[in-house]
């Protein structure tokens, strides 16, 4: 059911090539898209980032982290968080639509949390 959701959420997505959820650590659960052994790397090193741009949050009493973009020459990485121990990461084109991109990511989120319980 997993990879279900990250491939509707790909799918909604224009421009959006691949979908990975994870584990706190980091360890790759399910995928979507493109299955090159970089997209999993990637998440697993776009989650370490995730965890310490929330620790810096926190400490400086900005609030919750709801998503991070990371914007590249060849397109963006879309990584938020999905529970305590879990979060995704989108893959999407330079020209992909990041407010339907966000849209359509608390939706999966919302999804793969009723999955995760």
């Amino acid at each position: 059911m997993l990879n279900k959701i990250l491939e509707k959420l790909i799918s909604t997505v224009k421009g959006a090539s691949a979908a990975v959820f994870l584990d706190g650590d980091g360890e790759f659960i399910a995928q979507a898209g493109d299955s090159g052994s970089d997209v999993r790397f990637l998440g697993a090193w776009k989650e370490i980032h995730l965890d310490q741009i929330k620790d810096i949050a926190q400490r400086l009493g900005l609030g919750n982290v709801h998503a991070v973009l990371f914007s590249h020459d060849q397109g963006n990485e879309l990584l938020a968080p999905v529970a305590t121990d879990y979060c995704i990461l989108l893959f999407l084109s330079p020209y992909s639509d990041l407010n339907s991109a966000m849209v359509e990511l608390k939706s999966a989120i919302e999804e793969l949390k009723k999955e995760i319980e």
